[in-house]
């Protein structure tokens, strides 16, 4: 009985935390996701409430469904000519982040950390690229064009593409596999391409079926199963599940251009229908968030070490995320948005995946070195996330407060 008097307390303390942060940031501009994560330290490795040996094996599935919610909640509010007018910027900016990145941290991994070539490559795409967890809920309250939304979204999304097939190939190599230039490729192509298509065509189809099934009850629980379905049947396809959730999302959020591909939809009843789904979403996307960065807090665990080298890798990306923006913006109205690009730098649910899939794969294996990689890339993704929720106050003259 205690123990569920003690989870019932922690649950109340943590949503009124997080509505309490929220009005704070709407009021003050002071990021909500710091007081979360402070939340998380104080519960869990100041207090002992929780152990992060405990978490650990759940926060895989929570983030992933953390992931799908806010994607799907970020789909709903793209434009899509929007999102094909920036998918070339946003995919430039993703693939020279992560690139840029893991070469730096696969040369810093390899001469200061004293792993061999493979472990500091591995090392590097999961320091890498952006957070959807952290930058679509963060840019959607800002004072920024569209264009700037959209590019930093997307970004979120393909950095995760990028950094899982190079992850993949690495360790196959680690472990003794040989692989080629055209398994690279072809990876790379089946998971935009598989998970872009299946996104596509279920939103299309479920925007079908609303309007048949618009005057039934509980439309939205049917939708977010659909949206688990859908990420689960990408995945299992070899697509990447969260740029299929996106796509879905903005398939029902652009409904009213489906009259381009012959399909009618009752403009009367199906504004209210989407307007009911999107404040039942952003209801549950809060919840989420908000205990996910507060398990954020709950399962670091402080060691100097860690994060002397994690502030080290951090210091380093972000002036090649800079050169990134630079290079991907060069020419466009989006450049003097580039010191607010820059830092919105946070990383979250695939970093922590990563890490925690080659911690597994490793401690099967015996291999020592397998806590490494949690430990870095934790005092990494807080560190980020600190800065990035820091960026909208420090960049106050261009975000016009």
């Amino acid at each position: 009985m205690a123990d569920i008097v003690m989870v019932f307390t922690v649950a109340g303390v943590i949503v009124s935390v997080g509505f309490l942060a929220n009005v704070i940031f709407k009021k003050t501009g002071f990021p909500d996701i710091l007081l979360l994560i402070l939340t998380g330290i104080i519960l869990g490795p100041l207090l002992g409430l929780f152990s992060p040996k405990d978490l650990l094996p759940a926060t895989p599935i929570f983030a992933t469904l953390a992931l799908t919610l806010i994607l799907f909640q970020g789909g709903l509010s793209m434009e899509v000519y929007a999102v094909l007018a920036q998918s070339f910027r946003a995919t430039a900016l993703g693939f020279l982040y992560v690139i840029f990145a893991t070469l730096f941290v696969s040369l810093f991994g390899y001469l200061i950390l004293g792993l061999n070539w493979i472990e500091a490559l591995i090392l590097g795409p999961m320091t890498a690229g952006t957070g959807s967890v952290i930058v679509i809920p963060l840019v959607s309250k800002l004072n920024v064009t569209e264009e700037v939304k959209t590019v930093l979204s997307l970004e979120s999304t393909i950095t995760d593409v990028f950094s899982i097939i190079l992850i993949i190939i690495f360790m196959k190599i680690y472990f003794g596999g040989a692989v080629s230039l055209q398994e690279t490729l072809s990876s790379l192509f089946a998971r935009f391409a598989v998970g872009i298509m299946f996104g596509a065509i279920i939103g299309v189809i479920w925007v079908k079926i609303l309007n048949i099934i618009r005057g039934q009850e509980y439309i939205y629980m049917l939708t977010l199963a659909v949206l688990l379905l859908c990420y689960a049947g990408t995945e299992f396809l070899g697509g990447s599940g969260a740029l299929s959730i996106l796509v879905f999302g903005m398939m029902l959020g652009n409904y009213e251009k489906m009259r381009s591909l012959g399909i009618r939809v009752d403009n009367k009843f199906m504004p209210k229908l989407l307007g009911n789904i999107r404040n039942f979403q952003n209801e549950i996307t809060f919840l989420v968030r908000a205990f996910f960065f507060v398990l954020l807090g709950l399962i670091y665990v402080p060691d100097l070490m860690g994060f002397i080298y994690a502030a080290s890798i951090l210091a380093a990306n972000i002036m090649l995320r800079y050169l990134s923006v630079r290079i991907s913006t060069y020419k466009s109205d989006l450049y003097k948005y580039r010191n607010f690009m820059t830092f919105m730098c946070g990383s979250g649910l695939a970093n922590a995946v990563l890490s925690l899939t080659v911690y597994n794969e490793l401690m099967a294996r015996g291999i020592p070195i397998a806590g490494f990689y949690p430990l870095i890339v934790t005092n990494l993704i807080l560190m980020s996330n600190i800065i990035t929720s820091l960026t909208p106050l420090i960049t106050r003259s261009i975000l016009r407060y």
